[in-house]
């Protein structure tokens, strides 16, 4: 019923607690399917000895490193699920129940194609920073997807068909570092989209990801489609203005030291 994608790139170091918090689900019924961009670690060696054991893990690997666009719509095509979910291989589910959850939600709700819930924000060494819940109702999160993203990737689970009508994930440069934002955008001109009020994933913020790394392109690229869409949900002036301050304000914040200000500064932003 659900494919998972796992996307990694010389993950081997964190990937392990990703695929064992998949295999504590629940909910059973479901694939893991592993995409390796070309790693040059012992990402596969760990990989292969899970798929050995469980027919449900599906390893795949490109030769070549492709990026994360690519490698997203490669999943899709060989995804067997109606249902998709994700996860990184810096991520872990702590809500054994969050698959179960979010696919009895879909199967009483088929007018939705979207549903996400809220997230526990760790450092590397796993210790928690803080932990915040997104918009769950659609019309909250319509009054204020143009503002920000209000789905964490890793948490969300959506329709496959809905989301093959716009071609998978764009692999167009403009959305680079944002493609799951831009594929919510367009799921919600289509369906409605909703987020559970559960903790399900600790996510962990470390430099070198590609969230770390390309936040200030993010939240340029975020302005593009703020105006792509203005005409699909509300409150464009408000988002536009915001876009661009906290486009310059990112500038700013990734110089100051970490320290409890930059997570103080960052939960403020997340609870938003």
């Amino acid at each position: 019923m659900v494919s998972i994608i796992l996307t990694t790139y010389n993950g081997a170091k964190f990937i392990t607690q990703a695929i064992e918090s998949v295999l504590t689900q629940s909910f059973r019924d479901f694939e893991l399917l592993v995409i390796d961009d070309g790693s040059t670690d012992n990402t596969a060696e760990v990989v292969k000895k899970y798929s050995r054991k469980d027919p449900r893990i599906i390893y795949l690997k490109n030769e070549n490193n492709l990026g994360i666009q690519k490698s997203l719509n490669r999943c899709l095509k060989e995804a067997r699920g109606e249902w998709v979910a994700r996860i990184d291989d810096d991520d872990i589910w702590v809500d054994p129940e969050k698959l179960r959850k979010q696919a009895e939600f879909l199967n009483a709700s088929p007018d939705y194609v979207l549903v996400g819930t809220g997230v526990i924000m760790q450092n590397e060494a796993g210790l928690e920073l803080f932990r915040f819940l997104n918009p769950e109702s659609d019309k909250d999160i319509r009054e204020k997807l143009l503002v920000k993203n209000c789905f964490i990737h890793s948490s969300v689970v959506f329709r496959k068909d809905v989301a093959f009508k716009f071609g998978g994930y764009s692999e167009k440069k403009e959305a680079r570092h944002v493609e799951d934002y831009d594929l919510w955008l367009k799921l919600g001109t289509i369906g409605k989209m909703a987020n559970l009020p559960i903790y399900s994933v600790r996510f962990t913020l470390r430099p070198g990801s590609i969230s770390s790394e390309n936040k200030s392109e993010q939240f340029k690229k975020n302005i593009i489609f703020i105006k792509k869409y203005k005409d699909q949900y509300p409150n464009y002036w408000q988002a536009i203005i915001w876009g661009y301050f906290r486009w310059i304000f990112y500038k700013l914040y990734r110089i100051i030291p970490l320290t409890d200000l930059k997570n103080k500064i960052l939960k403020i932003y997340k609870e938003g």
